[in-house]
């Protein structure tokens, strides 16, 4: 055989070779994008998650104190990732970050003191809440009642009572005559953040804040029946807490806490509080409501169930007393840890559903949020029992994240997605978050980006109801309780799916990547007294609160089932034209009450307007041509309206931030700037709006020139987002 036989010989065979290998990556490819119609992956979920196993899973996570930074926040780190591990996962690790914390000054109690006329101490509060049955090896390693970052040192001064601590009860002291400037507040619990009330505080000129619960919210049925009878506080119960009004580390703002970040130094960063702050019971806050003079009497709205007049002071009821706030806190740097596991997928391993749930807690954290960790455990137990006995694995990657340091200001969850935002802001698809997996026994609660509402609503018809009481009165799934307690006012056969706050960890993945977000749980009314207390344990989940942990299981089921609709379906089931409705709803809202104080002062909704007309218009072509007519079996065309799908969110991100606010992106979403766990849709305008208030144009030209400037990003990113959804550039 010649040379040219040879080589013409050869360039068959390969010929052969590559056309055969091509047909069978072609079937191959084929046969992945097919789930098979036999497997009914959600009524295997349905079957195999277990009550059981979430309270075995409950028991180990409370059994100790787990506060983050400490050697049981490594620990449980690696108990969760042995877990994933264990269930099948296929890559489970723990990822550490370098942070600045905050703890008490071990062998100090910091404590808040009445002083008499000659300077002697006649009160003082004990520092630490009462065992309550607590046993006692446990209850050694709770940390002495704090707030974490309160700024440290001694305040003494006389006591303002400044209910809530909102700028509006300041202005109403400010009517009624009150400075609160060199005095201590005392300030309820409730209403806004308490970061956002200490910061608050300080720019009214208060020199130290006392923080407490009041039986009104937390003992309702009387301070005689609470924990651990039921479910209500007692009176030397303290809610501990982080002041700190910026999420994530507070030394590496905007970029992660990894090894080579760069670190502000603490007295650099603005945000931290530099006055003392100390949490009390409300038996001790009776002691100091009792000693102001009851010279000026509150507003009748401000009055709780104490047996004291809330008066609102300064002037002592004795003459010459006060009160000393001793503040031992002391901030430093410690390690926490993530652990992250991921469960690949079988087509588009390259996209990511992620589901998330803290880790952390201030003492023993059964319902926050531990109820969130068991349940997640749960989940990815019964996920690896699918896929090991049925051979099944998800079309899109599965992604569990247990974060480190959220009471602290989500910061886990913060720090990992600042090292990974630019590859998630590519290949996420949505953020499933369940901080407080059953905070209550009534009824499921979930908020949703306008694009996950439905599949809450889709999902939760699938779930069985765990109240026998409800099946026997004819509501069998989670979806018809649901629908009772909390109808929504535009669709009563629908239940109300609320919008995204602050709070908790979808906050990185909604306001900062772009990323549609969920968080859910199972609540009731006045959900629930002991939070952040050392009675948020064991006991109050198993006897009180969820006897059996079937509304554990019935929030593992909805979790499990809403992120196997997200991984598995083969075009992703976003509802835009609700995103559509949204943002019109959420616009004439706006134009209502702010259209004419616009218009007198030479801004305009009209560009606003056109965006948002654009972008309904744009979805509902999409809905009615791209989806209703797509090739499933053509994986190209599937990836692409995937794409456009997943991208939607990502165009409302501004890079630059909202005005003023450069570590909150979202232009719709965001957090309120004056309550991190309240939110208003289109933040950034209102914000500015109530800013300027009632002055003018020539009174306050700054500020309208920020909500003119504002008013034209917003049409824009809308604007371009409409744009996205179509095949061409423009």
């Amino acid at each position: 055989m010649n040379n040219k036989a040879i080589a013409l010989l050869l360039i068959s065979t390969a010929a052969i070779f590559f056309v055969f290998g091509a047909l069978i990556g072609f079937y191959v490819i084929e046969e992945n994008n097919k789930v098979p119609a036999v497997l009914d992956v959600k009524s295997l979920l349905i079957d195999e998650i277990s009550a059981d196993q979430i309270s075995e899973n409950l028991k180990h996570l409370t059994s100790v104190p787990h506060v983050a930074g400490t050697d049981q926040d490594l620990l449980q780190a690696e108990w969760v990732r042995d877990r994933f591990l264990e269930a099948g996962l296929d890559e489970a690790e723990t990822v550490p970050y370098d942070v600045l914390l905050s703890y008490p000054r071990p062998g100090v109690i910091n404590t808040v003191e009445l002083i008499d006329d000659k300077n002697q101490v006649n009160f003082t509060t004990a520092g630490r809440q009462p065992a309550l049955g607590t046993p006692q090896d446990s209850y050694d390693k709770v940390f002495a009642n704090f707030n974490a970052y309160s700024g440290k040192g001694v305040a003494q001064g006389n006591i303002v009572y400044a209910y809530f601590g909102r700028d509006a009860d300041y202005e109403e002291l400010q009517s009624r005559g009150v400075n609160v400037t060199g005095h201590i507040v005392l300030v309820r619990y409730g209403a806004i953040f308490r970061g956002s009330k200490v910061a608050i505080a300080a720019r009214w000129g208060a020199i130290g804040v006392i923080l407490f619960s009041d039986p009104i919210d937390k003992a309702v049925e009387g301070r005689n029946f609470t924990f651990p009878d039921s479910w209500w506080l007692p009176g030397m119960g303290v809610e501990s807490g982080s002041l700190y009004v910026v999420d994530g580390d507070p030394l590496t703002p905007a970029y992660p806490a990894i090894e080579s970040a760069f670190r502000l130094k603490e007295e650099d960063q603005a945000n931290l509080p530099r006055i003392p702050v100390q949490p009390i019971g409300y038996d001790e806050a009776e002691i100091f409501l009792r000693s102001i003079s009851p010279e000026n009497p509150p507003p009748a709205a401000w009055v709780g169930k104490l047996d004291a007049p809330y008066s609102l002071g300064p002037t002592p009821l004795n003459p010459g007393w006060n009160v000393r706030i001793s503040v031992s806190t002391d901030n430093e740097m410690r390690r926490t840890y993530n652990t992250i596991g991921i469960l690949r997928g079988s087509v588009e391993d390259d996209r990511y559903v992620l589901l998330g749930n803290h880790r952390d807690a201030w003492t023993f954290g059964a319902l926050d949020p531990s109820s969130g960790t068991a349940s997640m455990i749960e989940v990815v137990r019964a996920l690896g029992q699918i896929k090991k006995n049925k051979e099944w694995r998800p079309r899109r990657t599965m992604v569990f994240c247990s974060w480190g340091a959220e009471e602290y200001g989500l910061i886990g969850s913060y720090e990992w997605t600042q090292q990974f935002a630019k590859v998630l802001s590519q290949r996420a698809v949505a953020y499933l978050n369940v901080d407080v997996a059953v905070g209550g026994n009534q009824t499921f609660r979930g908020s949703a980006y306008p694009m996950l509402k439905q599949l809450l609503i889709d999902s939760s018809k699938l779930v069985p109801n765990p109240n026998p009481a409800e099946v026997a009165d004819g509501r069998e799934t989670v979806f018809q309780t649901w629908v009772k307690y909390q109808p929504d006012a535009n669709n009563p056969g629908n239940p109300s799916v609320g919008n995204m706050g602050g709070g908790s960890d979808f906050a990185p993945f909604a306001y900062v990547v772009g990323t549609p977000t969920t968080d859910f749980g199972y609540t009731a009314p006045n959900s629930y007294p002991t939070y952040h207390t050392m009675y948020d344990n064991y006991q109050l989940a198993s006897e009180i609160v969820d006897r059996g942990f079937v509304h554990h299981q019935a929030v593992a089921r909805m979790w499990a089932i809403a992120a196997t609709e997200l991984a598995d379906a083969v075009v992703i089931p976003f509802d835009i034209n609700s995103y559509a409705s949204f943002l019109n709803d959420s616009l004439t809202s706006l134009e209502k009450k702010y259209d004419q104080q616009l218009q007198q002062n030479q801004a305009t909704f009209k560009y606003f307007r056109a965006s948002v007309d654009y972008f309904s218009q744009s979805t509902k072509n999409f809905t009615e041509t791209t989806l209703k007519n797509i090739n499933t079996d053509d994986i190209l065309t599937v990836r692409q309206v995937n794409d456009r799908l997943t991208q939607l969110e990502r165009f409302f991100i501004d890079p630059k931030g909202l005005p003023d606010r450069p570590e909150t992106n979202h232009i719709v979403f965001s957090v309120s700037a004056n309550n991190a766990y309240g939110s208003d849709t289109f933040a950034g305008l209102v914000d500015l709006l109530l800013e300027v208030g009632n002055k003018t144009e020539s009174q306050d030209p700054v500020t309208w020139n920020k909500i003119r400037q504002h008013l034209s990003v917003i049409a824009f990113l809308i604007g371009e987002a409409a744009r996205s959804l179509s095949e061409n550039l423009w």
